[in-house]
């Protein structure tokens, strides 16, 4: 199987460790990292660890340090990037671990602040263009992460609807307007989003677990898809056409948690586009999630 990982918001990830983190004081860290990361390329690095060569990573990156992020990126054998020049810069992010608490605090930047993709409009074609040409042979997108203010506010419908003209699978693993914006225009097959994403995205208020899981399958019996709802350490929520699931999450130790979702998303696509189980899937997400949380690295399962 072949899947392409959409990601408009690239990201220079730095991870730092340390044996444990006081605010307000002195901190030296135990050992830190840089990696090539954002919630589609944490999925392609994840799902080419489950089955070599099987994702490619298409990705806009500023032309500012284009270079380094590309770099970091060829370091990793299980990560091909196909890269979309634009203006600007890469996003740069920061990731603090506390061991002793087993803690993830991630600092990250407002994006007009670093002049993160100032997307023009031959970026923005190029971009289409070569979502169209990747997804005539690929079998499924993967498109997953916030877009960008420089980008149109209709790029992310644009991106999904070349997809599902060529009747492959979509995930859309992105929240807020640009999600109901594309629905709107086409229903991707999988929306995997967190439970703070489902709710504010279709205006729901905090409600208990049963009311949360009506909710989701009322909504996946509306668009006759799939909506799995992670919850962190909680049970996964999911429904196909109307039918709930549960996935039980697993007790660990946790190293990082950043990418969890993303390498979710990954091992549950992996599994769906192989057997159509949803039990079986929603169980890989979850080992691939676990795995994840248990590597320094943002995105890996090994």
């Amino acid at each position: 199987m072949k899947i392409l990982c959409v990601c408009l918001s690239a990201t220079i990830q730095r991870t730092i460790q340390f044996d444990s983190f006081a605010v307000n004081g002195i901190n030296r860290s135990k050992i830190w990292r840089e990696d090539a990361s954002g919630k589609a390329l944490n999925a392609a690095r994840v799902l080419n660890q489950l089955d070599g060569g099987c994702s490619t990573a298409l990705c806009p990156v500023g032309n500012a340090n284009a270079e380094h992020f590309l770099v970091l990126a060829s370091r990793d054998n299980d990560l091909y990037v196909h890269p979309i020049y634009t203006e600007g810069s890469t996003r740069e992010c920061w990731t603090l671990l506390d061991t002793k608490n087993s803690t993830t605090t991630e600092l990250i930047p407002d994006e007009t602040a670093d002049l993160q993709h100032i997307a023009g409009a031959e970026a923005e074609l190029d971009l289409i263009e070569s979502v169209r040409q990747y997804m005539s042979t690929y079998d499924a997108l993967l498109f997953a992460g916030s877009r960008p203010a420089s980008w149109s506010a209709n790029i992310c419908s644009r991106i999904c609807e070349v997809a599902i003209k060529t009747g492959k699978i979509i995930l859309a693993d992105f929240r807020g307007k640009d999600l109901l914006d594309t629905l709107k225009i086409c229903i991707p097959h999988i929306i995997k989003i967190n439970e703070e994403e489902f709710c504010q995205t279709f205006g729901f208020s905090a409600w208990s677990e049963k009311e949360l899981e009506k909710a989701i399958a009322a909504k996946s019996e509306e668009f006759q898809n799939i909506i799995i709802v992670t919850r962190g350490e909680k049970d996964t929520l999911a429904a196909e056409k109307g039918k709930i699931y549960r996935a039980k999450s697993e007790k660990i130790k946790v190293v990082n948690s950043t990418a969890c979702g993303d390498s979710f998303a990954a091992g549950f696509l992996h599994e769906w586009l192989k057997t159509k189980d949803m039990d079986k899937s929603l169980r890989e997400g979850t080992r691939c999630a676990a795995l994840n949380a248990r590597s320094i690295i943002p995105g890996s399962i090994l």
